[in-house]
């Protein structure tokens, strides 16, 4: 069995990814694909992954498997969790993102005779930071953590997913952009099930939903079924176009309000970004999703 477990990150999808997916567990059920719901597993995981640190489960491997694919016939789960790794108020290190990246070896351990897989999205750390800073209640960050933006050079997202990497030889990472999403949203549902790339899924325009305004969604969907658009290159262009005409600005442009930061540490930090995905996109064993 493969089992996918979608890391998250914090401050992307929101949980929208797992819902999506969830409006399609009867029809995913019928080509072997379980799409549990996350009461089914969190819980057992995350504390039989506590208990064992990284030791390979044994009795407690039937426990998991009971929990996540009661059906015999399911030959691929998804198990999606923005705590997997840790909870927001540790994703930022001291000088590093997500410290605690390599305990994703904890989870692989919980079903150590199955093929394992991650996935996650990474995103711009300018609109990342301030929205993973703010929620952290009652842990306002220091002043020397915003007052110099070029020490978080140090914050990469490639450092991450080398430490997985590194944590779990052989198993496979499928990343995306956050800021790619809406454009790629069933490129990503696919890619988690392991469905034909032919595949429409329901749920597909559901981030595209979040950044558009009312009219322009109704509009949206009244060309795919007029025209009933079922080649995905085309209904990608269709989304980009209504995208382009009809997006809320305030829905994809992030709000920086950190002390100490100015347009050039966005800059900057952006800049950063761009370059990392590119080192990101080389890495063997990684497949990262794009327009």
């Amino acid at each position: 069995m493969n089992i996918v477990f979608h890391l998250g990150a914090h401050c992307t999808d929101g949980g929208l990814l797992i819902r999506s997916l969830l409006q399609n567990r009867a029809r995913l059920a019928e080509v072997g694909v379980g799409v549990p719901g996350p009461l089914a597993y969190r819980e057992v995981l995350g504390e039989t992954s506590t208990r064992l640190r990284g030791e390979a489960a044994a009795d407690d491997e039937a426990l998991i498997l009971d929990c996540i694919a009661p059906d015999p016939a399911t030959e691929r789960v998804i198990l999606s969790n923005d705590n997997f790794l840790c909870r927001a108020g540790v994703a930022l290190g001291a000088d590093c993102l997500y410290p605690k990246a390599a305990k994703s070896a904890w989870l692989r351990q919980c079903l150590p005779s199955h093929q394992v897989e991650f996935a996650f999205a990474l995103r711009n750390p300018a609109g990342f930071l301030p929205d993973l800073l703010s929620g952290r209640a009652g842990q306002p960050p220091g002043d020397e953590v915003l007052a110099d933006g070029l020490w978080l050079d140090d914050l990469k997202w490639s450092d991450v997913v080398r430490r997985i990497a590194q944590a779990n030889p052989g198993c496979p990472i499928t990343l995306w952009c956050h800021e790619d999403t809406p454009f790629i949203w069933p490129d990503i549902q696919r890619a988690l099930t392991g469905v034909d790339d032919a595949e429409r899924l329901e749920g597909e325009l559901d981030m595209v939903e979040t950044i558009m305004s009312a009219e322009g969604f109704a509009r949206l969907e009244a060309f795919l079924g007029a025209r009933e658009v079922s080649n995905p290159t085309k209904r990608h262009r269709a989304i980009v176009a209504f995208l382009e005409a009809h997006a809320m600005a305030d829905a994809i442009e992030d709000e920086i309000d950190l002390p100490g930061w100015t347009e050039e540490t966005v800059a900057t930090l952006t800049g950063m970004y761009e370059a990392d995905v590119e080192c990101i996109a080389g890495m063997p064993g990684v497949t990262l999703l794009s327009p």
